[in-house]
């Protein structure tokens, strides 16, 4: 252990007094701490500074540059109100994608203004109408009303492409021609025509129409019809592909594009959907609710009040691109109005257009008066304005039968009116209102007769001009091409051969109303459409342009001769009107026994069937001659066997005596036949003979 000497020289040498050791820490402490902020006193009041201008200038944001951007950006939007308000046209910016592509996905608030305008209960003033179309007086040949939308050009490319595809699939040509693809489609129109109930029916014995029959055997018809081409899918690029989903029958559709475009432009067209019935599968198949034929492909069609087809465009289903070609494709507008911009596009200015409540919106009736083109049609209810205030249905019930409510906006563009009739219906225009007033006649349940009721013009012009389509459909269904097929091709083509002879029907009723033609010399659809159809299918008859050089072609050199068939056994059983009848000319004339499991020949057919060219089995060169009518058919061949054994009657062959009339015994008469034979001979003059053919 340390002494205490030691533990004093201990503390003298390590200096460590406590008053020391804490100034020591101290001033540490102040050092470390100074060292660790760096707050001195300029520092702080510089950095608040900084902080204070930054957080200033970020607040307010006030730019010089800014300032003048914004200025410069309201001056703008009040020059293009103004611009609107002067109705002076201005050009509309193609917005940014909002992601909707189908109608179903736009919600109802795109079919709302942004800026809502006041509505007034007012009279409105419409636009001049515009001047009547005057249709030519002069009549074509119903053929060349149909090579107005199809031409003989179509027919040539149709036979070339349809044989460069045989070739690349198969290596072997069909060699078919023009000539023959334009039989195709003339038989196929009389097919609809018939309208039997299986395609095969008009080549079988029993159901064959000749025109049919005796231009194209049945499988040469399935052939082409399967194997038809209008493109060459070789041209086609894999881009123009993804673009078109039409592009396999894009010529015919341009085809028949360019013959409507060349119509009379009425001062009155109406816009609505047409479905072609397609029940297969296919990416543009689309679901209508009401339509007649509810599934298919959706076509959108313009035509005059009167049917004829102005314009049209074929729907490729979600995600197609609908554009106007002379404005960009506007913001707030759903695939109905954006396709009523697009088939408006050939309209000249002042035109009225009709739509029904699938295209009808306030933003489409002001786009469409910025081109000086007016629109008329019945509205959704949950398109209108929320700040119109127009009356609710109730008020309206409340009142008489053919009350209405009319407002119009403040610029004096647009009116609303809402006619309650057994229910309301609402309706929008840029180009008539409820004046001048009519009147239609009803049923009265309560006071049970017709009355009178108040009409607005914008209900009655409606009813007048909206049925264009509506018309060309009824005319297309009524002889058409519906045979059932998997390819969408074949049936979109057949539509549209029915389309172009319903539109060239249409136009030649026009021609003759206008040329003064009385109402029954004007030809009726049936009439213009079997003209069309022989047309095509007996022009050029006598040149045979088809050379079958292919050693497994189905169709011969030589036709085969169509076999009648046989009549039914009621038929045959109708007693005495079945006459034995010699053809004379016996060598050229023989035919076929028609029993069956004979083969020998006969030149003597049935007086009654000779309409149906039925020849009996009567071997009259070896006599005793087959009987095979009613006679025979009554009663079993063995009976008569055994009569003949019981009677023991024996006929020479070939005894001049024995020839005669045949005449068949009704069945009442037939049934008292007894022994002796001799007595029901003589009275009926019938001859019986043997049953076996020599």
């Amino acid at each position: 252990p340390l002494t205490e000497k030691q533990l004093q020289e201990l503390a003298d040498t390590l200096d460590l007094d406590n008053s020391d050791i804490e100034d020591d820490l101290l001033t540490r402490d102040n050092d470390e701490l100074a060292d660790t902020l760096d707050l001195d006193n300029s520092d702080i009041e510089d950095d608040l500074l900084t902080r204070d201008n930054d957080e200033l200038a970020d607040t307010l944001d006030l730019d010089n540059s800014d300032i003048e951007d914004d200025l410069l950006t309201r001056d703008n939007d009040v020059d293009e109100e103004l611009e609107l308000e002067q109705d002076l046209e201005q050009e509309i910016l193609p917005p940014e994608d909002d992601g909707f592509d189908s109608e179903d996905d736009v919600p109802l608030s795109h079919f709302v203004p942004a800026r809502s305008k006041k509505w007034m209960r007012k009279a409105f003033i419409p636009p001049n109408p515009p001047n009547p179309v005057n249709y030519s007086d002069s009549l074509k040949n119903p053929l060349e009303y149909f090579e107005k939308y199809i031409s003989n050009d179509f027919f040539a490319s149709v036979s070339t492409l349809t044989n460069m595809r045989e070739v690349s699939v198969t290596g072997h040509s069909l060699e078919t021609s023009a000539t023959e693809i334009k039989k195709l489609f003339g038989c196929t129109m009389l097919i609809g025509i018939y309208a039997l109930p299986r395609l095969r029916m008009f080549w079988a014995q029993n159901t064959r129409v000749p025109i049919v029959s005796d231009n194209i055997t049945r499988n040469r018809f399935f052939k082409l019809r399967s194997r038809l081409k209008v493109v060459d899918d070789n041209m086609i690029s894999a881009e123009e592909k993804s673009h078109d989903r039409f592009w396999k029958v894009r010529p015919l559709l341009d085809s028949i594009q360019r013959g409507c475009r060349m119509n009379e432009r009425s001062p009155m067209v109406s816009i609505d959907e047409q479905m072609i019935p397609f029940a297969g599968q296919v990416l543009m198949k689309q679901f209508v609710r009401g339509k007649p034929n509810p599934v298919g492909l959706k076509n959108f069609v313009m035509t005059t009040p009167t049917g004829i087809p102005l314009d049209f465009y074929l729907y490729e289903g979600k995600g197609s691109s609908v554009e106007s070609a002379l404005l960009a494709t506007p913001e707030k507008l759903d695939v109905g109005g954006r396709m009523v911009l697009k088939l408006t596009d050939t309209l000249p200015l002042g035109v009225f257009v009709f739509t029904d409540r699938y295209f009808t919106s306030i933003p489409l009736i002001d786009f469409l008066f910025s081109r000086k083109v007016f629109l008329a049609g019945t509205i959704m209810a949950n398109r209108i304005p929320k700040n119109a205030g127009i009356s609710s249905d109730n008020d309206l019930k409340k009142k008489k039968r053919g009350s209405y409510d009319q407002l119009v906006r403040d610029d004096g563009k647009i009116s609303l009116v809402k006619w309650f009739d057994n229910k309301p219906v609402n309706l929008a225009s840029s180009c008539m209102g409820v004046e001048p007033e009519g009147s239609c006649r009803r049923w009265s349940k309560s006071e049970r007769k017709y009355i009178d009721i108040k009409q607005p013009a914008i209900v009655k012009n409606y009813n007048a001009f909206m049925g264009g389509v509506d018309l060309l459909d009824r005319v297309i269904g009524k002889y058409s091409m519906r045979n059932r097929t998997n390819k969408w091709t074949i049936r979109t083509i057949f539509h549209f051969i029915d389309f172009s002879v319903a539109a060239g029907w249409l136009e030649y009723r026009e021609n003759a109303k206008a040329a003064g033609l009385p109402r029954k010399e004007i030809m009726d659809f049936l009439d213009f459409k079997l003209s069309i159809a022989k047309s095509l299918i007996l022009e050029n008859q006598g040149e045979d342009d088809m050379e079958f050089e292919a050693e497994d072609d189905e169709q011969p050199g030589s036709k085969r001769r169509s076999v009648q068939p046989i009549p039914d056994k009621r038929c045959r059983r109708q007693g005495n009107i079945h006459l034995m009848e010699f053809m004379k000319d016996k060598q050229k004339s023989r035919s076929k026994c028609r029993l069956p499991n004979c083969n020998k020949l006969t030149f003597a057919k049935c007086k009654a069937c000779a309409w149906k060219e039925i020849v009996l089995q009567l071997s009259i060169n070896n006599f005793p001659f087959r009987l095979f009518q009613s006679f025979w058919n009554r009663w079993n061949l063995e009976y008569f066997h055994s009569l003949q054994e019981r009677s023991k009657w024996k006929f020479k062959k070939n005894n001049p005596s024995l020839l005669g009339s045949l005449v068949l015994l009704k069945e009442e008469a037939v049934q008292p036949l007894h022994w002796p034979m001799a007595r029901i001979i003589a009275v009926y003059g019938v001859l019986v003979t043997t049953v076996q053919c020599e």
